[in-house]
């Protein structure tokens, strides 16, 4: 998200994490000493399709209400979020809020399709991702 300083990737997490507490929210914090610059500066789990689609809410809310307004207009157009849709496989589903998806109806779409083929049929392995994440030493739950 390439915003003002008012609005930061934590700041905007923890709206999301307000608005949509069902999922578990976690911020890319590496390891004292190591400088390291990330593509994805937090991660979001959800546990099953309406936490999913109480998050896609969440980020609509979220882009509309706080990065639209602080976002400037360039040639580039209008702001955006890039957004990942990952399973614990691996495979994902990725385009940036506000260039390749512009309402509310489209995330909503996009956000259920993407989780219909991607969700975990196992609630044991979302528990274990969380775990797993949970006691990484890159990221720290909020």
């Amino acid at each position: 998200m390439h915003v003002k300083d008012s609005v930061t990737a934590d700041g905007f997490l923890k709206f999301l994490a307000d608005e949509a507490p069902a999922g578990h929210y976690f911020v890319a914090q590496p390891p004292p000493g190591i400088i390291m610059t990330a593509a994805i500066d937090w991660r979001v789990i959800v546990p099953d399709n309406a936490a999913a689609a109480a998050l896609a809410s969440a980020l609509w809310t979220g882009y509309e209400s706080i990065v639209i307004p602080q976002g400037k207009e360039e040639k580039l157009g209008r702001p955006g979020i890039f957004l990942q849709i990952k399973n614990v496989r691996g495979a994902c589903d990725q385009f940036t809020l506000g260039k390749d998806i512009e309402t509310k109806d489209g995330l909503l779409h996009r956000m259920k399709e993407s989780v219909s083929v991607l969700s975990s049929r196992s609630s044991d392995a979302v528990k274990k991702e969380i775990e797993r994440t949970s006691a990484s030493d890159y990221w720290a739950q909020i």
